[in-house]
């Protein structure tokens, strides 16, 4: 029953059967892989490039959520292990934010992300439209995440 789930879990649920992150799953943009709280399994589709999956897995930290930004780690679904830096997606953006040189890769460095915003504490006056707030909901995190993968600078991995 609903009404024996903590906070964060209701909104999750909530933002899960939203219209924003329904269109994206039915637009073939993201999907849930499984939900075992806090984390949450999710591929995010890519655009076709030589020797380059169609998506990439994020193993995402919903704790908190949404009054505390999720945090995504890099995952391989098939091996169920953080991504290997040699399977990242490259590119000018994307790259920057798919690090493996920051935090371990275990996480993105992007405004939108918890541990990244921890550290950069000027990023929402800096970067008011992809930082994180409280009113965002999965389908920002992930549709941010689909824009880079999908972006003209993506070049694959």
């Amino acid at each position: 029953m609903a009404l024996d789930l903590a906070p964060d879990q209701r909104a999750l649920r909530a933002a899960l059967n939203s219209a924003a992150f329904r269109g994206g799953v039915d637009g073939g943009r993201w999907r849930l892989i499984d939900l075992d709280w806090p984390i949450g399994n999710f591929a995010v589709s890519a655009a076709g490039r030589p020797d380059s999956p169609s998506e990439y897995g994020l193993r995402i930290d919903l704790s908190g959520y949404p009054q505390q930004a999720p945090t995504a780690t890099p995952w391989d679904l098939g091996l169920n292990a953080l991504l290997a830096p040699d399977r990242r997606p490259k590119g000018d953006r994307v790259g920057w934010v798919f690090r493996t040189d920051w935090k371990n890769g275990r996480a993105l460095y992007a405004p939108w992300d918890r541990v990244a915003l921890k550290g950069h504490s000027d990023w929402p006056n800096q970067h008011p439209g992809d930082a994180w707030h409280p009113g965002r909901d999965i389908a920002f995190f992930l549709g941010r995440v689909h824009e880079l993968l999908n972006a003209d600078d993506y070049t694959g991995i």
